[in-house]
């Protein structure tokens, strides 16, 4: 009777074990089926670049990752895009892209353009991005905003691709009437003063010259 009862409850057992384990099994390649052949994220992936209060002068750097989390290598490419009518700012902020020491792209915002770059499954690169507010920018600038996106594209085998963006807004936050320092140059000016000061001592020792000249003839 109680062999029965053990051995009862050992059909028990594996009648209960065995579908926990099919479903397990099963569990396990739906996982496998779900990674992407081509899967691109992005770190961080909601604001890139949230500067409010910029001025003339300013930089502000920032780091860009990017995921191969598929199970292909791809290539990718890099697009900025602006998102707000009003390019004023956007127009004039100059963006430097480096990878590693190696520069990538120096220049402003709109003319944008990065080398296609080829990232292996699994691995990841960064992007150091840095925005500058040029120096020169004037009071025309204040209580501005410029604001834009930054598309990655991958592209792997037979044109299967996968997309993602990162947003970015930058901002002079002088909107309550503050003026922004003067920074235009005024060498120009001291050169003409210098020059005419110059011409004027020149010309007062002339004539100390000839008034001196005639004396000693006297």
């Amino acid at each position: 009777m109680r062999k029965r009862f053990l051995i009862s409850s050992l059909i028990i057992l594996l009648c209960a074990f065995v579908p926990w384990s099919f479903v397990s099994a099963a569990n396990a390649n739906t996982a496998n089926d779900e990674q992407q052949e081509i899967d691109i994220q992005l770190s961080p992936n909601n604001y890139l670049f949230q500067v409010p209060n910029m001025k003339p002068g300013d930089w502000a750097p920032r780091s860009l990752t990017i995921l191969n989390n598929g199970r292909q290598d791809f290539t990718y490419a890099v697009e900025l895009q602006n998102t707000i009518e009003d390019t004023k700012l956007f127009d004039a902020l100059i963006i430097k892209v480096m990878d590693g020491n190696k520069e990538l792209y120096s220049g402003n915002l709109p003319s944008f353009n990065l080398p296609a770059s080829n990232l292996a499954a699994g691995e990841q690169e960064v992007l150091d991005m840095t925005v500058y507010f040029p120096e020169h920018l004037g009071n025309e600038f204040q209580g501005l905003a410029a604001e834009f996106v930054l598309t990655v594209t991958a592209e792997g085998e037979e044109d299967q691709q996968d997309v993602i963006s990162v947003g970015s807004n930058v901002g002079n936050g002088y909107g309550n009437g503050a003026i922004l320092p003067d920074t235009a140059t005024s060498i120009f000016t001291l050169f003409l003063i210098g020059t005419i000061l110059l011409s004027v001592g020149g010309v007062i020792l002339c004539i100390k010259k000839v008034q001196s000249l005639k004396s000693q003839r006297i």
